[in-house]
C-alpha cells in the first residue's frame, strides 16, 4: 500500500535494516548488485519508504521459520521450532510470510496456510493482513536477491544443500526482486560461482 508520510513501528525497523545490511555488504557483492539493477541502501530505503502496513498487535517471531528449524520428534511426536537467534517481537502476518518465501508451498497450500492463521490469531493480530502480505512478500524477494547474490560473489557456504540450491535460481531471484522494487534487471549473465563449486 503506497504511504504518502515515512513509516514507522514495526515495518520501518524492518526496511532500515535490510537497507543498512545492504550498506555493509562487501565492496565486491555491491558492485555485482549494481551490475545486475540491485539499488545501494539509501535507494532502498526511499522506494521501501513508499509502503505502509497496517499496525497489528506485535507478537514474538521467529524470524527464520525453514524446514530445518522445525524438527519432528518421532512419527507421532509433536512439531519442534528450534534456532531462535533471529527472534524478535514484531507483526504476526510477517513470520507467516518469511515462513512461506523460506519454504515455498503450492498456492492452493499458501491460502489455507493463510485462513488457518486468520481465523486462529485475536482479531487485532491479523487486521489487514490481505493488503499487506504482498508488501511483505516483495521485502523477501529483495532480501534473497542481496543475500544470494553476496553467497555467490564470496563463495560464503555454497557447499550448503539448501544454499546451493538458492543459488542455481538466482536468476528467477534477481528478476522478482528488481520487480518488486519496480526496476529494470540489468542483462549481465549469470553470477559465477567460484571455479571449486561449480558444477561438474
Amino acid at each position: 500500500m503506497p504511504c504518502d508520510e515515512p513509516e514507522t513501528g514495526f515495518y520501518g525497523w524492518l526496511t532500515e535494516r535490510l537497507a543498512a545490511f545492504v550498506d555493509d555488504l562487501p565492496a565486491e557483492t555491491l558492485t555485482a548488485a549494481d551490475q545486475r539493477g540491485l539499488p545501494n541502501g539509501d535507494v532502498l530505503r526511499r522506494i521501501l519508504g513508499r509502503y505502509c502496513v497496517t499496525e497489528r498487535t506485535p507478537v514474538l517471531l521467529h524470524g527464520d521459520l525453514n524446514p530445518w528449524n522445525l524438527v519432528r520428534a518421532g512419527r507421532r511426536g509433536g512439531l519442534t521450532i528450534i534456532d531462535w537467534e533471529m527472534a524478535m517481537i514484531g507483526d504476526p502476518l510477517y513470520d507467516l510470510v518469511r515462513h512461506l518465501h523460506l519454504m515455498p508451498t503450492r498456492l492452493e497450500m499458501r491460502t489455507r496456510m493463510f485462513k488457518r492463521w486468520s481465523k486462529s490469531l485475536p482479531a487485532a493480530c491479523v487486521v489487514g493482513w490481505e493488503k499487506d502480505r504482498q508488501v511483505y512478500r516483495w521485502i523477501e524477494q529483495i532480501r534473497s536477491a542481496y543475500v544470494d547474490l553476496d553467497r555467490i560473489t564470496t563463495g560464503a557456504a555454497l557447499d550448503v544443500p539448501n544454499v546451493r540450491r538458492a543459488v542455481d535460481v538466482y536468476e528467477m531471484t534477481l528478476t522478482a526482486a528488481t520487480g518488486s522494487l519496480g526496476l529494470r534487471m540489468r542483462k549481465r549473465g549469470a553470477p559465477k560461482l567460484p571455479a571449486p563449486l561449480k558444477a561438474s
